[in-house]
């Protein structure tokens, strides 16, 4: 059923949409990768805020900035123009309850996963590989036990292009080069997680997160600053954040 109020949207609904009108206003991608902004979108048509346009674009249209997502605003309980101040003063008055924090830890998790897979695929380009190896950060996560922030994934990252990088001078196959990439991977966040490298990471400078779903939880429901890619997802971490915002 369609939602009344922003109450009956909940989280991460109202997150969710938050990041939509935000990236709008400010030409900002929806998330790190096209993978969960498509699923941003889908949930948001799914409780019929928006529906989503698959063809041209007719009058009245939006389209999402970066990654080009079609879509024309139907809920009736609120305006476009007009909802993100309601949708923020929802935001900073979330109580501080299990389920809540349970959302926050579970959006920080996947958006962690993401920026790593964003910045594996950023070097792959850079280094002229094939982009769709970015895949392999999403099975790095899924079937590794270890636990470590995003800004750290990114090192690993950052670490296995660099392996690549040598293999590939070497002749070898592209099919091992990627093999080779994905085990570096996999043994560098090892040895991260086990504390060989310190606190090595790589986290970007000062400021908001660049994509505007990750600005939704780290500056908007939250206050996490540069936690939000130093930490590890938790709900004492969010605590700290919320303690900071309020």
């Amino acid at each position: 059923m369609t939602p009344q109020t922003l109450d009956d949207l909940g989280l991460p609904g109202a997150v969710y949409l938050w990041s939509l009108l935000h990236a709008q206003h400010h030409r900002l991608p929806l998330a790190p990768t096209a993978e969960l902004s498509r699923e941003v979108m889908q949930l948001l048509a799914t409780h019929r805020i928006v529906v989503l346009e698959s063809s041209d674009l007719a009058a009245g249209d939006y389209a999402t900035p970066i990654e080009g997502i079609g879509w024309r605003w139907v809920w009736q309980a609120y305006q476009a123009e007009s909802v993100l101040p309601a949708l923020e003063d929802f935001l900073s008055s979330i109580a501080q309850d299990e389920f809540v924090l349970t959302l926050g830890v579970t959006l920080w998790h996947r958006l962690l996963r993401d920026e790593a897979q964003a910045f594996y695929a950023q070097q792959l380009v850079r280094c002229q590989f094939d982009p769709a190896w970015q895949q392999d950060m999403v099975f790095a996560h899924r079937l590794s036990p270890l636990s470590l922030s995003a800004s750290q994934w990114r090192y690993c990252a950052w670490a296995a292009v660099r392996c690549g990088a040598t293999l590939a001078c070497q002749g070898t196959a592209p099919a091992l080069v990627r093999e080779g990439m994905y085990r570096e991977l996999l043994r560098r966040a090892a040895a991260v997680a086990a504390g060989r490298y310190g606190r090595c990471g790589f986290t970007p400078s000062s400021g908001p997160p660049p994509t505007a779903l990750a600005q939704g939880l780290a500056c908007q429901w939250f206050a996490l600053g540069q936690a939000y890619w130093t930490d590890l997802p938790s709900t004492a971490a969010l605590l700290a954040g919320r303690a900071a915002w309020t």
